[in-house]
């Protein structure tokens, strides 16, 4: 039997039972057993429960990996070497620009290191003459100098030739377009030739091997929400009621500042990603967790909710005494009853249908 949302959120069905039982009020709806007359207000009872906790978010269905590729300099694409739909390990080349260029200028930075280093070789011999003159106290200070500085300049002259070639090797890699990881090509351009400037993105690779989903639930849930806990994820199909299982990999350990909401991350591996209720990446879906295992809760009348402005029910530490407001958290909607959590005593008296006059 379908459900709308209306009846699956607890949260909105007591919102809307409350605002209907304001506009049609019906005193028979509680239990003369749960209330008693006591300083104008009528009271129920706050019992013990048992509850398995449970929150859910919807968010973007993400890739566990996913990046825009593209060249790190100028050029003409040459050649493509994988189209959009294909599968690419990683460190495998998916594209190569026209290196002609930047071959020639590694050939030439090449040429360059052996003069230099060939220049060297004559300037170390000239140095190691003048030394020897410069002992036997045949040379004057200035040619001294002189031989000094040549030595040095043809030594300096090979690290700058040695860190050219490096930056035109460098740039001759750069000419071939590798994936870093492993992974799909979700993008890219139809044929080669096109024109590209450095860093211009050209190629959208997505990491299939897990999916995961990013959202945030209300603050209540960091009592009992954790990494590793269950979850299932459902596409946000129409007609779509089986999910598929999941983990908790990431609570963060603040709430977000703007919304003061918790972030989550669930991670669905690539092996419960196939199937009739198959997820697709970047589409929309509604991830449901559940707790470990049954908690602490009070069962309390439906009738002592109030929502002012968050929800609360008004409880009397003794007969006659002004009851105090004692804010509550919403897990369960029974009909005539609901599930709370909150600082709640057993046997503590909660104020029903309390009047909007009541104050704190």
């Amino acid at each position: 039997m379908k459900k709308d949302y209306v009846t699956t959120n607890p949260i909105r069905a007591i919102l809307v039972g409350l605002a209907l039982a304001a506009c049609h009020p019906d005193p028979a709806t509680t239990p003369a057993a749960e209330a008693a007359v006591s300083a104008g207000f009528r009271y129920g009872m706050a019992e013990p429960a048992r509850h398995r906790p449970s929150t859910e978010f919807t968010g973007s269905l993400d890739p566990v990996q996913s990046v825009q590729l593209g060249f790190d300099v100028p050029g003409r694409v040459q050649r493509l070497l994988v189209a959009r739909g294909d599968h690419v390990a990683a460190g495998q080349a998916i594209a190569v620009l026209d290196s002609s260029i930047a071959q020639a200028q590694s050939d030439q930075a090449a040429a360059a290191v052996a003069g230099a280093e060939a220049q060297l070789v004559g300037g170390e011999a000239n140095f190691a003459r003048a030394q020897k003159l410069k002992d036997a106290g045949a040379m004057s200070e200035q040619d001294w100098s002189n031989a000094q500085a040549g030595i040095l300049a043809a030594r300096a002259g090979v690290q700058q030739a040695r860190a050219g070639a490096a930056v035109a090797h460098a740039n001759l890699l750069h000419q071939t377009l590798k994936a870093p990881f492993a992974g799909y090509i979700q993008n890219g351009p139809d044929n080669a030739g096109i024109m590209t400037g450095g860093g211009t993105p050209l190629f959208l690779l997505d990491d299939l091997s897990a999916l995961q989903v990013k959202g945030t639930v209300g603050e209540e849930t960091a009592a009992w929400l954790h990494e590793q806990l269950d979850a299932t994820v459902y596409a946000a199909t129409p007609g779509v009621t089986v999910g598929v299982p999941a983990k908790v990999v990431r609570v963060m350990p603040s709430l977000d500042p703007a919304t003061r909401r918790l972030p989550v991350e669930v991670r669905v591996d690539a092996a419960d990603i196939q199937g009739a209720n198959a997820l697709k990446a970047h589409g929309f879906a509604r991830v449901v967790i559940e707790g470990a295992g049954d908690i602490d809760v009070w069962k309390v009348p439906k009738a002592a909710l109030v929502a002012r402005p968050d929800f609360c029910v008004f409880v009397a530490s003794a007969p006659g005494e002004t009851p105090k407001r004692v804010p509550v958290t919403v897990l369960e909607d029974n009909g005539a009853s609901i599930v709370v959590s909150g600082a709640l005593t057993a046997g503590a008296q909660v104020v029903l249908d309390p009047p909007h006059t009541l104050e704190n």
